[in-house]
């Protein structure tokens, strides 16, 4: 995981993904990891966070800017980071040089679920459960939802 959600500047992270394409092979495909630009967000409904006003002043950043600072102390909060917008980390892929760049949602909506163990551990539900996020993985309009995103390209 990482390193361009640990680089807040998008300069570092388009070097980063330079980086990559040279060492790469041509044909080579590139798999970065990044966080959700909402990911603050829904982990905050999820488990109530709002009620301090630290965190909701960390998710409002995220929200408007994608810069991620946790001043709180609270480690629950994360760290320093950069969260991503789905078709941003797309566009930093295409601009570093890949081709054939898209998004996929790691977790898609189903890291919110607060049974998803008791789903996971029921083979119907599981099994049902799969099927949905392999039909949602790829749908724009949903990748957001997915606490994290791969970004993959494949050198030209």
């Amino acid at each position: 995981m990482g390193p361009l959600y640990h680089l807040p500047e998008s300069t570092d992270r388009l070097l980063a993904l330079r980086e990559a394409a040279r060492v790469l092979t041509k044909g080579g495909v590139l798999v970065a990891a990044t966080i959700s630009r909402y990911a603050s967000a829904l982990d905050g409904l999820s488990k109530n966070l709002a009620k301090d006003p630290l965190f909701r002043a960390i998710r409002d950043r995220d929200l408007q800017e994608g810069q991620h600072r946790n001043r709180s102390g609270n480690l629950d909060y994360f760290t320093t980071a950069y969260f991503h917008r789905p078709e941003d980390l797309v566009q930093e892929i295409r601009s570093a040089g890949f081709a054939d760049a898209f998004a996929l949602g790691v977790e898609g909506p189903a890291w919110i679920l607060s049974d998803f163990d008791a789903r996971w551990d029921d083979g119907e539900q599981r099994r049902d459960l799969l099927d949905l996020l392999r039909a949602l993985e790829r749908e724009p309009s949903i990748l957001g939802a997915s606490a994290h995103l791969l970004g993959i390209g494949r050198k030209a």
